[in-house]
């Protein structure tokens, strides 16, 4: 069954329900994923003998070959990339979701157009966000969302302790969810504005973003205005708004996303995009779905808050 829902894209688009479909395990699965990180090592480590090394360059050059044709073909060769897929589908189905379905390319085109900062790499962000499956639905509270996520092969530390879950059976590997949710808010905040994590070189006179009244939030995240319509909002009537919305209870809220999602925000105007990340110690979609659905509940109480001051 096609169902229309709200896309921050395209206004409107028809997703389907998904169905559950069965993961499948390959002898090797297990063994790929436990020599990830060390061919990664190899890799790495024959690339810089290749590159420092005359004597060894051959020996360097045929170690980060090898290491990268393990990395590059072992999950396709053991079916991991198609049982990603797999667990992102039922996980949409056991949240009562629809679609889980991969992102058109021309799709991945206009989001890296309207949201890029929140998707690339940036000093004070760990890693970029890469989007390949869509997900709609609705909050608790009844409002829309969308989210763009992928999933990706992780070791355990990843990310620090505050960005690990142990959501399964205790073990060195697991995946990182990658994902951006999109709020509908069906009210015009007046509001472009990015809240990024904090330049590490912002200090001193290098520190020219917007100022809330607390230190440890300015000191967490790098707050700007965006351009409107081709035309720099400056730091007046703007800036306002954006200090207005960012009470002290919003700070903290955000706050608790960034240690807990290393959280990244755009406003624009009546959509609200949180990226972040989680690293999780399992493989099973249930576990995958809970922590979805939380990560949605978590980023509308945050989106609630623009919507209030709007109101």
């Amino acid at each position: 069954m096609s169902i229309s829902v709200w896309d921050p894209i395209t206004g409107q688009a028809i997703a389907t329900a998904p169905t559950e479909a069965q993961v499948t395990t390959h002898p090797l699965a297990g063994l790929v994923r436990m020599m990830t990180l060390p061919m990664l090592i190899v890799c790495l480590t024959g690339f810089g003998i290749a590159v420092f090394s005359e004597t060894w360059m051959f020996h360097g050059i045929a170690a980060a070959t090898v290491g990268f044709v393990f990395i590059l073909l072992g999950s396709k060769l053991t079916g991991e990339e198609d049982n990603r897929r797999t667990r992102i589908m039922n996980a949409a189905h056991a949240g009562g979701h629809l679609g889980g379905t991969p992102l058109p390319k021309p799709k991945i085109a206009q989001l890296a157009g309207r949201i890029k900062s929140l998707l690339v790499l940036r000093a004070g962000a760990s890693i970029p966000l890469v989007l390949e499956h869509e997900i709609w639905g609705t909050t608790r509270g009844d409002i829309p969302f969308w989210m763009g996520l992928s999933l990706a092969q992780s070791q355990a530390f990843f990310g620090g302790p505050k960005a690990n879950v142990r959501a399964g059976p205790d073990t060195t590997y697991g995946e990182m969810a990658m994902f951006v949710v999109a709020y509908q808010l069906n009210r015009d905040t007046g509001i472009h504005a990015e809240i990024m994590p904090e330049f590490t070189t912002a200090k001193g006179p290098f520190d020219l973003d917007v100022k809330t009244e607390s230190a440890q939030f300015n000191d967490r995240f790098n707050i700007r205005l965006r351009e409107e319509d081709g035309q720099a909002v400056g730091k007046g009537v703007g800036s306002v708004a954006l200090l207005r919305v960012l009470t002290p209870a919003t700070q903290v809220t955000l706050l608790e996303l960034s240690d807990t999602y290393s959280a990244r925000v755009i406003v624009d105007r009546d959509v609200v995009f949180f990226g972040g990340y989680r690293n999780f110690q399992t493989t099973d979609h249930a576990a995958l779905q809970r922590l979805l659905s939380q990560a949605v509940e978590d980023f509308a109480t945050a989106a609630t808050s623009f919507k209030t001051y709007a109101e």
